[in-house]
């Protein structure tokens, strides 16, 4: 993956950037600006260790993207820095960013806003996630600027009433500034093209926060169709909601996750063979689960997604004037193209 804008570029990092990556935390000319020394007493230089335990493996191998990544920024062909975001909380749509430069030398060029701007956009695109976080010290006031340049403001909240609301973890500052950067959700509009293959897919999960997966469902608008119960989950760790409505209205026949990754796979592949493909989803928690499926942040070749908001009421109504079964991840898969397909032909798209 390259994203690419006007003045600099990012990448996913690699395993073999983590040790510059961490050199360039603490051992450049701009680290007295982030932490350590007289000015930032309440943040210490982490240790090589501290710095794995914060950014772990995953970070580097995109393993888990939703648990966090990182990301390289380049610039006239060379790498400047580095850009982060934690783990996305898809339950409270928000996901924290961090950032921090190579060099003095390449910083007031416009190059840090730029990178904050092009990983929300992305982020959105791709994970489905619509509110961005940054939590600066107000003593680093060429920070501040440039992430207000990229579009992040204040909240007017009391700060700790937002880390209590979000469930974000304790800051690293005593004087943190809370800024969000807050996009428009997706208008929902679909534009159906005959020349790409669409996907419908929902997922079933224990609970919002800390979800496992139990269940995926696709249909396809090439009138085939994909369901899979994956084993793993812990019953004890589903709400009553699940247990008393989605439990029951499982097959029984669950397969370990990566069998259920690999026939995914080859079904979104035959689909993708033909044309273009991209899965459609109501909601980032299916993205989710995707990449918990797959165990890494890349969709099969030639396969996309794209999220279409629709709302619970009209699923619950499209279910029941169907006769399908509410909360059955290939109903609801089901409800969803019914939906989308109707609104096209509707809109007249």
């Amino acid at each position: 993956m390259s994203i690419a804008g006007s003045k600099v570029a990012l990448r996913r990092a690699l395993p073999g950037d983590r040790t510059r990556v961490y050199e360039w935390l603490i051992g450049s000319d701009l680290a007295s600006n982030l932490m350590g020394g007289a000015m930032y007493p309440d943040r210490p230089l982490p240790s090589s260790e501290q710095f794995a335990a914060a950014y772990p493996d995953h970070c580097f191998d995109g393993r888990w993207p939703f648990r966090g990544r990182t990301l390289i920024i380049s610039a006239d062909g060379q790498d400047i820095g580095c850009l982060s975001h934690g783990a996305i909380d898809v339950l409270n749509d928000v996901v924290e960013l961090d950032i921090w430069l190579a060099e003095r030398r390449f910083a007031g060029h416009g190059h840090g806003s730029e990178a904050l701007v092009l990983l929300c956009d992305w982020l959105q695109a791709n994970y489905g996630v619509n509110r961005f976080l940054v939590r600066p010290s107000r003593r680093n006031v060429k920070a501040l600027r440039a992430m207000r340049r990229a579009g992040f403001r204040e909240t007017d909240l009391p700060a700790q009433e937002v880390v209590s609301k979000l469930a974000l973890p304790p800051g690293q500052y005593a004087d943190e500034v809370l800024l969000f950067r807050i996009l428009p959700v997706p208008n929902g509009v679909f534009r159906a093209d005959p020349a790409q293959t669409y996907v419908f897919i929902d997922s079933e999960f224990t609970a919002l926060r800390e979800p496992q997966l139990i269940s995926v469902g696709a249909v396809a608008t090439d009138s085939t169709a994909f369901y899979a119960e994956l084993e793993g989950w812990d019953p004890a760790a589903a709400t009553d909601f699940v247990n008393t409505t989605v439990v029951p209205l499982l097959d029984g026949d669950a397969v370990p996750m990566d069998v259920g990754a690999e026939a995914l796979t080859q079904w979104l592949q035959e689909r993708a063979l033909n044309m273009p493909t991209t899965i459609i989803s109501d909601s980032g928690f299916d993205r989710w689960a995707l990449a918990e499926l797959f165990g890494g942040e890349n969709l099969p070749p030639n396969v996309r997604w794209q999220r279409i908001p629709v709302s619970y009421q009209a699923l619950d109504e499209a279910t029941q004037r169907l006769n399908l079964r509410r909360h059955h991840a290939l109903d609801d898969a089901r409800a969803l193209r019914h939906l989308v397909l109707e609104a096209t032909v509707a809109g007249g798209a």
